[in-house]
């Protein structure tokens, strides 16, 4: 049975066991973010500490420095508060792991403070404004919309004739 996305960061680490299952999980998780348009829920999907992959992966710490690194980096760029677990010290990379293929200066500070040398994807878009409401919810809204107008059409419908009755007498 395949695993569902992964809708938080803590999410990002379950059911990984070999050092090749972290990116396409970070990549699915990735591809979630790009549906957040507000710092809030920004803030609900990072919240929680992702339990570490260290002792489980024999990575050198680089898994778990990547995802708060990562988590760091787009809190950054949001302007919003990163959490309290993307500065814990086993969130640091054992040793520099260095991307041959890019210009290191070009390495976001959060990755450099983590041993890490690479140029992440910025998959977060926060905009201003009401945050984006889902189709179900849009829904619920016009339908509890529309009774009140009918209540309120109803409502001057009776008081019309309670009129015309006192008119009558």
């Amino acid at each position: 049975m395949p695993l569902s996305p992964p809708t938080t960061a803590a999410e990002v680490t379950f059911n990984i066991h070999e050092v090749g299952d972290f990116q396409p999980r970070l990549q699915q998780w990735q591809s979630e973010l790009k549906h957040v348009s507000s710092a809030r829920e920004l803030r609900q999907r990072i919240q929680d500490a992702p339990p570490l992959l260290r002792s489980r992966l024999k990575d050198h710490g680089y898994c778990d420095a990547y995802l708060a690194a990562y988590v760091d980096w787009i809190c950054q760029l949001s302007k919003t508060t990163a959490p309290n677990w993307v500065t814990q010290s086993n969130r640091i990379a054992d040793s520099a792991c260095i991307d041959d293929a890019i210009d290191i200066s070009q390495t976001p500070e959060p990755f450099r403070q983590r041993n890490l040398f690479t140029i992440p994807e910025n998959v977060v878009q926060l905009r201003r404004g009401r945050p984006k409401k889902s189709a179900a919810h849009k829904l619920k809204s016009n339908a509890v919309r529309q009774q009140r107008y009918r209540q309120q059409v109803k409502a001057k419908l009776a008081r019309l004739e309670q009129l015309e009755r006192e008119l009558s007498k």
